[in-house]
């Protein structure tokens, strides 16, 4: 099974995927599929009901690449989904669900109106080129409403993306280091910084589990100091920064429907910033985004999918409508500022040859797999 754990996010299958037999991962896959196709089945008999209606769903991606096996071996491979995976996914949703706009779906909520049918909406994180480029040509010709959060500094700049750049630098460090679990932590410990999530998911694993533990408990200042620590050992020689979209761009897609929304300044985990440090991040990006394209801003993504109680104040009082996670945990006393979210991407919903198996996706998105739903983080203050 090809799942990796996810940088965006809370759930994922955390740390226990990478120290699987090839064995293990295969019986694992062919368990999901059988239950995932039962959990279909009953659901398509109407069994499902018992979750308590319809629901809006809101489905989360990043960036939309040609080769996702190429891509995948230079980039984070959860942040990528092929162009032919994307359109198998949007082709297995429209079966089951009406697209619709983020306006449609928080109007509705906002008034208390209830769904009669399926709605899902798609969106985008961190405001990545090949959106422009890929993406938005199979949802136009498909008719299908989306949108995208952006990280207002980037836009235009030939700049990485904060999680892109420490992955890179951590992925040749591992290349390069003979034991990177103890030269991490003399890295972390000469910084005098701590390790803590490190040490409790055992995440120098492999550069992804060690990227999606630095960057939830670190504030951005001390991830930078880290990229800048594993720059003097390793060096920063790597390839082509991948690329945001351009202010025109993102003016040409809101006129052809694209909804854009906040994914703040600058991409940092909000909830170990200070409260100055959030302001400016949530203020910031909606004043630029508002005065750039002259309308109101409503919708924010939080970056990573992290977020707490004092952040959420921050994000009503920042002047957002609507905020969405990047897992299936909301705050139920803020609900459209914690409005959940499925992050897909090419290994999501398939089998253990990377085929793409519609029942996992139709369990997922019907929130009938539990375990895509799962949650290894507490959101509280």
């Amino acid at each position: 099974m090809r799942e990796p754990p996810s940088l965006h996010g809370c759930g994922g299958p955390g740390a226990s995927w990478v120290l699987m037999s090839p064995r293990v991962r295969r019986l694992r896959s062919q368990l999901k599929i059988a239950v995932a196709s039962a959990l279909a089945k009953a659901h398509d008999r109407g069994l499902g009901g018992w979750r308590g209606g319809y629901r809006p769903m809101v489905i989360g991606y990043h960036r939309i690449v040609e080769n996702f096996e190429a891509e995948a071996k230079v980039e984070m491979p959860s942040m990528l989904t092929s162009v032919d995976m994307f359109e198998q996914h949007l082709e297995c949703l429209g079966q089951s669900f009406r697209f619709v706009t983020l306006d449609e779906i928080g109007d509705r909520l906002m008034n208390g109106l209830p769904f009669h049918e399926p709605v899902a909406a798609i969106t985008f994180d961190d405001g990545y080129r090949d959106v422009y480029e890929l993406a938005l040509p199979i949802l136009e010709r498909k008719g299908i409403p989306a949108a995208m959060f952006v990280v207002t500094d980037l836009i235009g700049r030939p700049a990485w993306q904060i999680h892109d750049k420490l992955y890179h630098l951590v992925a040749k460090a591992f290349r390069s280091w003979d034991d990177p679990r103890s030269k991490m932590f003399g890295l972390l410990s000469d910084l005098g910084l701590p390790a803590h999530d490190l040490t409790r998911r055992s995440a120098i694993a492999n550069p992804m589990l060690a990227v999606s533990a630095l960057l939830p408990e670190l504030p951005q200042a001390d991830i930078r100091r880290v990229m800048m620590g594993l720059e003097l050992s390793v060096g920063n020689g790597f390839h082509d920064v991948p690329l945001a979209v351009t202010w025109e761009m993102v003016e040409d897609m809101r006129r052809r429907g694209f909804a854009i929304g906040s994914h703040t300044a600058t991409h940092v985990s909000l909830p170990v910033e200070s409260t100055r440090r959030i302001d400016d991040e949530l203020i910031g990006s909606k004043t630029v985004l508002e005065t750039r394209l002259g309308e109101r801003i409503d919708h924010f993504a939080y970056p990573g999918g992290h977020f707490n109680s004092d952040v959420v104040e921050a994000v009503k009082g920042a002047g957002y409508r609507f905020a969405y996670t990047a897992c299936g945990h909301g705050d139920p006393r803020h609900p459209l500022l914690t409005m959940e979210r499925l992050i897909l991407w090419e290994g999501s919903s398939v089998n253990g040859n990377g085929e793409f198996i519609p029942d996992i996706l139709s369990c997922q998105a019907h929130h009938l797999w539990p375990p895509a739903w799962k949650c290894e983080r507490v959101h509280r203050a």
